[in-house]
């Protein structure tokens, strides 16, 4: 009774077992091995393949180790879709191996296939910190001050980082007036990546304060006001400055690409059109910034 008992329930589990594989339909279409890349990208990895002719898969399942825990880990990509971007991933990883198997809209797997790639380097990221802003003096006073369109009577570019509020810069304005744009330049102390500027409009009723501005940095100046020759790298276009006599205007933290000594200021714009600008004072300020970096997690300071 026993015999027959085991044997009915075998049997009952063979049926069961043959029902479950048939209710995964059939093998569907499979990717053309060929047709698959993997891209790398910064933390990240873009795998493509062309979607076959007549497919007739649900999804594409795409299973790969995550090197973060060492555990399974699974994408989904639907029919409609040729890509799959895997990101949170680091270059330390080193090379992943992904298999990409279409399924059938029952769960029949397709075929399977394989391809590695490792990741590129997640970019550092700067951080301006909380620390106090130092005012910059240049080392050589005036000297390291260039100015594109000075006037010759009144207004030494001297004037500009003398901290007082009653001398003034001036442009031209008694001999030939070139077109906007003028530049003032500042060779800094040392290097900087993260700043922002004082300015005070000069204390006159004629209001010649710049109202556009371009600032750049670079890291030569070779006497020519020309930004592209010196390589200058835009980093803040300034709209709508202050035109009231004598104002003040402290600008937004700005944060360069790396650091730079020369910091352009590309007067665009004068109060009522005028073609000439004049300021009372003009002053950098140095941030400290600090830089994590993802593929080592370690932040430092600059």
């Amino acid at each position: 009774m026993n015999k027959i008992f085991i044997a009915l329930m075998l049997g009952s589990l063979a049926l069961v077992s043959s029902c479950k594989k048939e209710d995964l339909g059939p093998k569907p279409t499979d990717l053309d091995q060929a047709s698959i890349t993997a891209e790398p990208g910064p933390g990240s990895i873009l795998l493509k393949w062309s979607i076959p002719q007549g497919a007739d898969y649900r999804y594409v399942r795409v299973s790969y180790t995550n090197p973060a825990t060492n555990k399974p880990a699974m994408r989904l990509a639907s029919i409609h879709s040729d890509t799959l971007r895997v990101d949170g991933l680091l270059a330390r990883y080193g090379t992943i191996e992904f298999k990409i198997c279409p399924i059938g809209e029952k769960g029949a797997e397709g075929t399977t296939h394989t391809i590695s790639a490792q990741a590129k380097p997640l970019p550092k990221i700067t951080k301006i910190t909380d620390a106090a802003a130092e005012k910059l003096v240049l080392a050589a006073g005036a000297d390291d001050l260039f100015v594109s369109d000075p006037e010759s009577s009144e207004g030494p570019k001297a004037h500009l980082i003398d901290n007082n509020n009653a001398t003034f810069y001036h442009e031209s304005w008694s001999g030939t007036k070139r077109p906007m744009p003028h530049y003032i330049v500042m060779k800094l102390p040392r290097t900087v990546k993260a700043f922002h500027f004082f300015m005070k409009a000069r204390n006159n009723g004629n209001r010649s304060n710049p109202v556009e501005m371009g600032i750049y940095t670079s890291d030569t100046f070779d006497g020519n006001f020309d930004l592209e020759a010196n390589k200058a790298v835009l980093v803040k276009s300034l709209t709508g400055l202050p035109d009231a006599q004598a104002a003040d205007y402290t600008s937004p933290v700005m944060l360069a690409d790396k650091a730079y000594t020369y910091v352009w200021f590309q007067i665009k714009k004068v109060y009522n059109n005028q073609a000439y600008a004049a300021l009372a004072e003009l002053h950098v300020f140095a941030h400290k910034t600090e830089v994590y970096d993802p593929e080592t997690g370690e932040t430092t300071n600059e």
